[in-house]
């Protein structure tokens, strides 16, 4: 394996690392409000990103498009708390199914919507060759993307009064409210943004994921899977998972074609079974 082929699969891996990371931190930004998984994180993600495909095969500006797409799926998020989580509260499994039936019910929605197999969101094309390996455009905007994005949540949630009550919510709901914090805005604020930062990255997962309406279910897979293996808490741990899950998908898609995709969901479903095994050991 030659030096320019290493340079290929190393961006390869990293650009798919930020995705997964990126749509983890998005259900881990949920959990850490409400202690619900969010089920329908992947279905949220694709309405908003199929609403802005359509609209720029419509004549919208990219930007545009992105700005509309991205805020339906943090409305649609908000709302899922609203409507399902906060009427569950104590009760996290129940929620927890209730937000699974809200995307199978999201899904059939979109499927009538937007009945095509696939629809098109531009992404950069260009691709640049280092030494005889191909880096391409796309992964170095999801990579430069996913990093503005960490360093922004990371300044929101330790240097603003917005992330001080965040983070009071998730730690000690009751002590927040002794204070003042209105803890249920806290937790639809937390669904919502955690909606909106995974239509960024199934936007930006475009080139590698289809933007159909039962598209959502993969990355979501994969992002749930770091997150919870990261105990919804940890980014090193976060991020840790998500680059294994990445490896396992490109290096087995380098030696297997398809099959890697096959290897990637495996070791997401294990990483979650050895998670909540690990539980049951306590």
């Amino acid at each position: 394996m030659n030096g320019g082929l290493v340079i290929q699969l190393a961006f390869d891996c990293a650009a798919a690392t930020s995705l997964y990371a990126l749509v983890a931190l998005a259900a881990a930004l949920a959990y850490s409000g409400s202690g619900v998984y969010h089920l329908a994180i992947g279905q949220v993600a694709i309405a908003g990103a199929l609403v802005a495909a359509n609209g720029v095969q419509s004549g919208w500006p990219v930007w545009l498009a992105v700005v509309v797409g991205v805020a339906i799926a943090a409305a649609l998020s908000a709302g899922a708390e609203r409507s399902l989580v906060a009427t569950s509260i104590g009760r996290p499994l129940l929620a927890a199914v209730l937000l699974l039936a809200g995307a199978v019910v999201l899904r059939e929605v979109l499927e009538g919507a937007f009945p095509r197999t696939a629809y098109a969101f531009p992404s950069p094309s260009a691709t640049y060759r280092v030494l005889g390996g191909f880096v391409h455009a796309s992964d170095l905007l999801t990579i430069a993307v996913v990093l503005a994005a960490a360093v922004a949540g990371a300044a929101v949630i330790r240097m603003t009064t917005l992330g001080a009550a965040l983070r009071l919510t998730a730690n000690a709901p009751g002590a927040a409210e002794l204070i003042g914090v209105d803890t249920a805005r806290m937790r639809m604020l937390s669904f919502g943004v955690g909606g909106s930062l995974a239509a960024v990255a199934m936007l930006l997962a475009a080139p590698r994921f289809p933007l159909a309406a039962t598209g959502g279910v993969v990355l979501a897979l994969r992002g749930i899977a770091a997150a919870a293996a990261g105990d919804m808490r940890s980014p090193a741990g976060i991020v840790g998972a998500a680059a294994l899950i990445a490896v396992a998908q490109v290096i087995a898609g380098f030696f297997l074609g398809s099959g890697g995709e096959a290897i990637a969901n495996a070791t997401a479903v294990l990483l979650i079974a050895a998670r909540f095994g690990a539980r049951l050991l306590r």
